[in-house]
């Protein structure tokens, strides 16, 4: 089947909302209003809730609607605490909050914390998954890496450093050729960002004398050279369009994208890649000592950023949900305990699974151990009518109820989009290798005949893989 043709046919999509309304069975004279779901935070993740989200509207045959604004960490929290929202050009303080649950790749800050118990909101914060965050750049032709400390990337974000051809840059970079004078975009992200938050703490961390503390936070004063791109997706764009530039945006999404990933020099000082490290790499960065022992405490502390060790991934993200314990403020009751099952749901494997081909990484059990239990900090009755269960195994007549999550009920269109991904996995990888060898043969043609002949078989297998992976 057609790719476009299966993923229009999912359900409302999986893209930012994701709508599918059924009218309930049990009764002609009985209507449900649509239950609706809705969170906004960090775009790396969104992937995953979008999935997830989907894969819950096939599940639940009441009319449901869920849908999550993938809007950065810090406009995630701002919603969520209902705090710092600009109205007129105001910022503006209600305390009442504009998403049901919120999600960031940073915890909530220690005064925000504060600030919130005091006012007596009292929170959970969800460790869920990991992740990598990391530099790509955009020089033509450079088949043998690009090596950077943070040192010198303080420098070239900092404007200390403009040039491609600087002697510290080809000090670590002997093989590397430009033109004089090679200019350098760039790239860095606006508004409050977790990949900003993350970048600036790795700098901070292992260049203290190069990034001062005042520059280590999600929202930076950023010198006046560097060039704004808003979200993820136009961080691609900033350096895809650029020749020569550098950017920052989580690894799995730039991978996807096929840019070319920058050699990181880790906590032990040994240059990597994140996709060279892979998961085992991401995990070795997490220090349970670090994590507070339960889901409502502070976590502002926490970070897995220049971790010792030789094989460890120096920018690693640990995201969250935050939901509010005492949930009045959604009124109906079947949202207040769909909302918790959704939460539940993310630390099941059977949803979270879905979310690994999006580069992200499920908790280690002590984390998603210390989340399940935050859930039970949340204030539903679990004993009224409107509680939703999970239909694993078949429960006769039980599972056709109203507030029932089943996994027996699928829809075609998501069935087989996932089903054509899973096939595709192989064939996009092939494309990425195919595209590496393209750039290898290019940079060393030279004018050579032979490597422009080579060069042309290349790029004719990459064309017929890319047509058969979308038509």
């Amino acid at each position: 089947m057609n790719l476009r043709i299966a993923l229009s046919l999912l359900c409302g999509g999986v893209g930012v909302a994701v709508v599918c309304a059924q009218n309930s069975t049990e009764s002609d004279e009985h209507e449900h209003e649509p239950l609706g779901i809705d969170g906004s935070g960090t775009t790396n993740p969104q992937k995953c809730f979008w999935h997830i989200m989907a894969k819950f509207n096939e599940q639940i045959k009441l009319p449901t609607s869920f849908s999550y604004r993938g809007v950065g960490s810090g406009t995630g929290i701002k919603e969520f605490l209902g705090k710092g929202i600009e109205i007129d050009g105001v910022e503006t303080d209600t305390y009442l909050p504009y998403n049901d649950f919120g999600s960031g790749d940073i915890p909530i800050k220690k005064e925000d914390y504060v600030d919130a118990y005091a006012r007596g909101i009292e929170i959970v914060q969800l460790p869920f998954v990991l992740s990598a965050v990391t530099f790509f750049h955009s020089i033509p032709d450079l088949t043998d890496g690009l090596n950077m400390t943070a040192c010198l990337l303080a420098k070239i974000f900092n404007a200390e450093i403009m040039t491609w051809d600087n002697a510290e840059i080809l000090a670590i970079n002997p093989n590397l050729d430009v033109p004089q004078d090679y200019p350098i975009f760039v790239a860095r992200r606006v508004l409050a960002s977790s990949s900003t938050h993350a970048a600036t703490h790795y700098l901070r961390a292992q260049c203290p004398e190069g990034w001062p503390e005042s520059m280590t936070s999600s929202e930076v004063e950023w010198h006046p050279s560097t060039n704004p791109c808003d979200g993820s997706d136009l961080m691609t764009a900033c350096i895809k369009d650029n020749e020569g530039a550098i950017g920052y945006l989580d690894a799995a999404h730039g991978r996807e994208e096929m840019l070319a990933e920058i050699s990181l020099a880790n906590g032990d000082g040994r240059f990597v890649t994140s996709k060279a490290v892979g998961a085992e790499g991401v995990l070795a960065a997490v220090n349970l000592t670090m994590v507070p022992t339960s889901a409502d405490e502070d976590f502002s502390e926490v970070a897995f950023y220049n971790m010792p060790g030789s094989n460890t991934w120096p920018i690693t993200l640990l995201s969250y949900i935050y939901i509010r314990k005492d949930l009045s403020f959604i009124k109906n009751p079947a949202r207040r305990t769909l909302l918790k099952a959704f939460a539940t749901a993310i630390f099941d494997p059977d949803y979270i699974g879905l979310c690994e081909r999006y580069g992200l990484l499920p908790v280690p059990e002590a984390l998603k151990q210390l989340s399940i239990e935050g859930l039970e900090m949340l204030e539903v009755d679990t004993s009224a009518s409107e509680n939703w269960i999970f239909e694993k195994d078949t429960m006769p007549g039980i599972g056709q109820g109203d507030y029932v999550i089943s996994s027996r009920r699928q829809n075609f269109g998501l069935y087989e989009s996932d089903r054509l991904s899973d096939d595709l996995a192989p064939l996009i990888e092939e494309v990425r290798q195919l595209k590496l060898e393209l750039a290898s043969v290019k940079a060393t043609s030279s004018g050579n005949a032979l490597g422009g002949i080579a060069a042309s078989l290349v790029t004719g297998f990459v064309f017929l893989a890319g047509t058969v992976i979308f038509n």
